[in-house]
């Protein structure tokens, strides 16, 4: 046994530094390592034909059977049977309390699935910024509760990572999309695509843009404010026929709330910030810009005989439509939201001063100015020399144009926001009280009362009444006695006066303008703006002029 050759080592059995001292196998440097801070000391006997080591009671080496009874004694922290019953022990106490743990931390999903509802709610549905941005953040807030529940299961983690993940993409997509204004989206801000490529036009304050291709002008006029003086809210038109596109948007610099009127080709609007634009229909091309003044400005300009009118914050004002240079102005105290009615040589305008004026539209001269109980809000309308208007103290005036005598004063339940609209011998008149009214023009009586009303003047062609009401439905009414005819729910508050034209039913609900079908009600196309419409849209030649409170004027057409 004497003669037999010591094998080589093996690589798993090389010896390394031990920190305690002595010999130690490659294998067990880690158990080593720990076991220096643990104390553990074997004394063993190291066979000499095959080293390995043996207890230190062993008389054979248990690996070759060689005698060991001769070998000296040493020290080693091999590990032992022992040690590795306790690291077994102390390997399940660690499984059990990993178990532990991820049975404590089931029942985050249901959080994570509501607060991605949530999220999705706040992109979808139109509501008030403050609530959408409340359903944003509690979304959040409830995902990273689930998350934090789930903290430990790394199965879970990984399943609802890849929810949330893709969820994220589609959020991320909706937006994108949004903001792309789609349909009809891609277009950078400031730029005025058309039909061919390459063709553009800028279109942005403080420029006057030019365009390579030659288009006709836009055909057809829209003087005033809800289409003419009697506010009817009938529009030559054509309308689109399917989804509209973008021909062009202007940016204003500023929200707008002024309703375009068109006249030569030329649009003139407002914006918030006081400034008076005419534009180029056909293009989206600016042509001049005047100041109204440094004020809010919500008055929708009339266009009448080659003259702008239109109300700034303390004067109303006359300007040449090519030019923009001004014909004459008069102090009117609040005259921001001061749209005026041109009809018979009169422009007149409401105030919040409690007045209503009436100025010869040549001169400038003011003829009349009538006081009211209250403020008037509205428009008025005006047929047949006789000027009906109402007030926020719920009563409605019928005056003489060209005097401003009363011929009479109708009190009504609710403050009176909106313009009347007139059709014939009837005066549309929506409430607050939540009722749309139609008062004889003779006598100032009610003819009937609808249930529907709100601060939307009411549209009028034929036998059909189109209101949005406060409800935050849009309704077909009977123009003879009221009842309804149909009912479109957007889903979105509408705080813009519908369009008529042809067939065609034109409103905004929220950031989308919507196509209905007279007859019926049913939706026939919608555009995506990208924010509130508070305008009142304008049909013309085959486009739809609105603005929105992100600043642009839009221009869209099949």
């Amino acid at each position: 046994m004497t003669g037999t050759p010591r094998p080589d080592p093996s690589p798993n059995q090389s010896s390394v530094t031990n920190p305690l001292g002595g010999r130690v196998r490659a294998p067990a440097k880690r158990d080593a390592v720990r076991r220096q801070w643990s104390g553990y000391v074997a004394h063993v006997r190291v066979c000499p034909g095959c080293g390995w080591e043996n207890q230190a009671t062993d008389l054979f080496c248990v690996n070759c059977a060689m005698d060991v009874r001769t070998a000296p004694v040493a020290s080693s922290d091999a590990p032992r049977a022992g040690l590795d019953l306790l690291n077994r022990r102390l390997a399940r106490d660690q499984l059990s309390r990993t178990r532990a743990r991820v049975e404590t931390a089931h029942g985050g999903g249901g959080w994570i699935v509501v607060g991605g509802i949530l999220v999705l709610i706040s992109i979808f549905i139109q509501a008030a910024p403050p609530v959408q941005f409340l359903s944003w953040l509690g979304g959040i807030i409830l995902a990273l509760h689930g998350i934090w529940r789930i903290r430990r299961d790394g199965p879970s983690l990984r399943t609802w990572g890849i929810v949330l993940s893709t969820l994220a993409t589609v959020s991320l997509g909706l937006i994108g999309y949004r903001a792309l204004g789609a349909p009809g989206a891609g277009d950078t801000p400031g730029l005025s695509p058309h039909g061919s490529p390459g063709a553009i036009t800028i279109a942005t304050p403080g420029s006057v843009a030019t365009d390579s291709a030659d288009r006709p002008g836009v055909e057809g006029e829209v003087a005033m404010y809800r289409g003419g003086p009697l506010h009817d809210g009938l529009f030559p038109g054509p309308p689109p026929a399917n989804n509209p596109k973008l021909a062009w948007r202007f940016d204003t610099g500023g929200e707008v709330y002024s309703s375009p009127s068109i006249a030569d080709g030329i649009i003139y609007v407002a914006s918030k910030t006081g400034i008076l634009y005419a534009i180029e229909a056909s293009s989206g091309t600016e042509i001049w810009r005047a100041s109204v003044n440094d004020y809010v400005t919500r008055s929708s300009p009339a266009v009448v005989d080659g003259t702008v009118y239109i109300g700034g914050g303390f004067v109303f004002l006359a300007l040449d439509a090519k030019t923009g240079a001004e014909r004459w102005r008069v102090p009117v105290q609040y005259s921001g939201q001061a749209t005026p009615t041109v009809a018979n040589g009169m422009v007149v305008i409401s105030s919040q001063e409690g007045y209503v004026f009436g100025i010869d539209a040549r001169s400038g001269e003011v003829k009349w100015r009538s006081p009211t109980d209250g403020v008037t809000f509205g428009t008025p309308a005006i047929a047949e020399a006789q000027v009906v208007f109402g007030t926020d103290a719920g009563v409605l005036y019928n005056l003489e144009l060209a005097t401003g005598k009363l011929n009479w004063r109708t009190p009504v339940a609710g403050s009176i926001f909106a313009s009347p609209a007139i059709l014939g011998t009837t005066a549309l008149v929506p409430t607050q009280a939540g009722t749309l009214l139609a008062i004889d023009m003779a006598s100032g009586d009610p003819v009937w009362t609808a249930p529907q009303g709100g601060a939307e003047t009411a549209a009028v062609a034929g036998d059909l009444i189109v209101l949005s009401a406060s409800d935050g439905g849009i309704y077909g009414l009977d123009l003879a006695a009221g009842s309804q005819r149909w009912l479109h729910a957007s889903g979105k508050e509408s705080l813009s006066a519908p369009a008529i034209s042809n067939d065609t039913v034109v409103i905004g609900a929220g950031d989308t303008l919507l196509g209905l079908d007279r007859a019926t009600g049913v939706p026939k196309w919608y555009y995506l703006a990208g924010d509130v419409i508070e305008t009142s849209p304008v049909i013309l030649d085959g486009f739809v002029f609105f603005g929105s409170r992100d600043g642009f004027l839009y221009a869209v057409s099949d």
